[in-house]
């Protein structure tokens, strides 16, 4: 699973449009780690940059 995938099954969940006993808190859960995976990697790819600069 990719992590858009990912994202898209946690969007999925919090818009209540899967199955009742998933829980929405688990869905917000994976998009914030997604988010701050996307974050981390922005910053290692501007480190790299400026170390080739």
């Amino acid at each position: 699973m990719t992590l858009e995938q990912l994202q898209q099954w946690a969007q999925t969940q919090i818009d209540n449009t899967a199955r009742p006993q998933v829980r929405p808190d688990i869905a917000v859960s994976i998009l914030q780690l997604i988010e701050a995976l996307e974050e981390l990697k922005e910053q290692q790819q501007a480190d790299q940059v400026k170390d080739k600069g």
